[in-house]
């Protein structure tokens, strides 16, 4: 037996059925095209028949394993020798996070019926080579089916795989194509992707071609970042309905990078009946969170924070309609998700600007995972989330934020005071969550005047446009994940529900209204909700 960085082979002697010897190979191949062939013909120059070739660049980008059947011991001592003159460059190959495929275009997928015979795999191969084909996948078992193989490949282009096909045909090659990129087939089932390229394919179908270009280029340049989306791809396969909603909400934050500079747009609320002079503004960013913003003279206090990656066209925004960003003296937190305390970093740093947040939420911080403190199967899926979703956003949470009182000041139905605040006039009671959907997760509530902000919970779903629901995945998120606890958050939800209802039943008979400013989507009266 002989092992080394580039080989391993396990000799058997000769065995009743066949002539020879039988050799278990296993090799380090670099991954680009030809590696194959040039491996494949070396066994059929040394006499050897294939019995079994496996490769599979999902698994290893660069190992091969098969075994080959040879007739004598010159003929095996000539393949030993075929193997340790392998070049040493397929040691350092591609590693497995690296993204090469971007495209599902090029994707060919095929079951080929080859001759049981030496070289027969071989000759395929170099035909495969001949059209800059890089094999993906290849499994060859004599013992499953000694006249065919299972072969995954991309081409340079769409226009080669009709070429290579027509190249088959000319041969008299006899195949089954199993997937082309133009098929609507979900290219998740294609074998030999890496977890890395099958998350890039599926955002693509979702993001502008720029978009994927532009988070390719983000992947490269951190390898940290390349392990995330690895971790996040296998825990979302772990849990595939969990893995679902938390995607298809990651695809809306990477989305958010598309929506910066000329194509940032907002939409504008005004509230200006208050007390004191004090005017509420709403802007909803491109990826439909709300960051609101009281105004009383110069003094701006902020609650919620939004994206990070729209720090600068926030400001812009905010000198458009005539407001100093550098006045933005406290910043109110509701909640650690990069969508509602993004920016609260920044404006820390530039301008001093004071954060507050439940204790909670510096541990989600601290940790990066925004289900910190639960257990099961999700906390891993959680924390790559929280993680991607910080760098693809480019969150910067503070750095060194004021936190809540976490002592029960009293009790308001079924939540805890925990802290008080003032904006002008208006008294803001700081209410407890129960922790459905992350930690140190808090409500604001204003009763005199009947403000609600209510974060992540009660959003006013029809208001939201068909992207921002189809991306969101609103209607689940609703019910079940990226929440920490869906049952508690069901459960929270509908004292929530109650609560502003009583609220609202108070306010009217003073005739007013409690107004319930959600996480995302417009504001609108306590009075539309339906009982719980």
């Amino acid at each position: 037996m002989t092992d080394t960085s580039c080989y391993h082979l396990k000799i058997f002697q000769p065995y009743p059925e066949k002539q020879g010897f039988l050799v278990k190979c296993r090799v380090i191949l670099a991954d680009r095209p030809g590696s194959l062939a040039s491996f494949a013909t070396s066994i059929a120059g040394t006499g050897g028949n294939i019995a079994f070739f496996h490769y599979d660049r999902s698994i290893d980008s660069s190992r091969v394993v098969t075994e080959v059947q040879v007739p004598d011991k010159q003929s095996l001592e000539a393949f030993s020798a075929a193997v340790a003159s392998l070049p040493a460059d397929g040691a350092s190959a591609s590693p497995a996070d690296d993204v090469q495929i971007t495209s599902t275009d090029n994707i060919l997928e095929i079951k080929v019926r080859l001759e049981n015979r030496p070289g027969t795999l071989a000759a395929f191969a170099r035909l495969l080579s001949e059209h800059s084909a890089n094999v993906i996948y290849m499994l060859y078992d004599e013992d499953i089916d000694a006249g065919s193989a299972s072969i995954a490949m991309a081409t340079r282009n769409t226009a080669e795989i009709d070429t290579l096909l027509n190249a088959m045909n000319g041969k008299g090659y006899h195949y089954r194509v199993l997937y082309r990129g133009t098929d609507a087939h979900e290219v998740q089932h294609v074998i030999g992707l890496k977890l890395v390229e099958k998350f890039f394919l599926r955002l693509k179908n979702l993001l502008p071609s720029s978009g994927v270009d532009e988070l390719r280029s983000l992947v490269k340049s951190s390898k940290e970042l390349e392990q995330d989306l690895i971790g996040f791809s296998a825990e979302a396969g772990n849990d595939l309905e969990a893995g679902d909603v938390f995607e298809k909400v990651l695809t809306l934050v990477s989305r958010s990078r598309t929506w910066t500079g000329d194509r940032f747009h907002s939409r504008i609320m005004e509230r200006s009946d208050l007390p004191g002079g004090v005017m509420l503004y709403g802007f909803r960013m491109p990826t439909s969170e709300n960051v609101y913003l009281f105004r009383q003279g110069d003094e701006l206090t902020m609650i919620d924070a939004g994206h990070g990656i729209y720090y600068a066209d926030f400001k812009r925004l905010l000198k458009k309609r005539g407001m100093d960003p550098g006045r933005v003296t406290r910043i109110f937190i509701t909640h650690p998700d990069t969508d509602h305390a993004g920016m609260a970093g920044y404006f820390e740093e530039e301008f001093g600007s004071r954060v507050f947040i439940h204790p909670g939420s510096a541990d989600v911080i601290r940790h990066q995972n925004r289900a910190w403190g639960a257990t099961g199967g999700l906390l891993n899926l959680n924390k790559y989330y929280t993680r991607l979703s910080s760098r693809f956003t480019e969150c910067r949470f503070p750095g060194h934020p004021n936190h809540f009182s976490l002592e029960t000041k009293n009790e308001l139905a079924e939540f805890r005071i925990i802290d008080t605040f003032t904006v002008g006039p208006l008294d803001f009671l700081v209410l407890e969550s129960h922790g459905g959907h992350t930690p140190g997760l808090v409500f604001y509530l204003d009763r005199e005047n009947g403000l609600l902000f209510t974060s992540d919970f009660l959003i006013n779903v029809p208001s939201l446009q068909p992207v921002e629901k189809e991306h969101l995945g609103i209607y689940r998120y609703l019910l079940t994940n990226p929440n920490r606890d869906s049952a508690i958050y069901k459960d929270e939800t509908a004292a929530l529900k109650r609560l502003s209802l009583d609220l609202s039943g108070e306010l009217r008979a003073r005739g007013k209204d409690l107004i319930i400013y959600p996480g995302h989507g417009t504001q609108y009266a306590a009075a539309e909700l339906k009982p719980a």
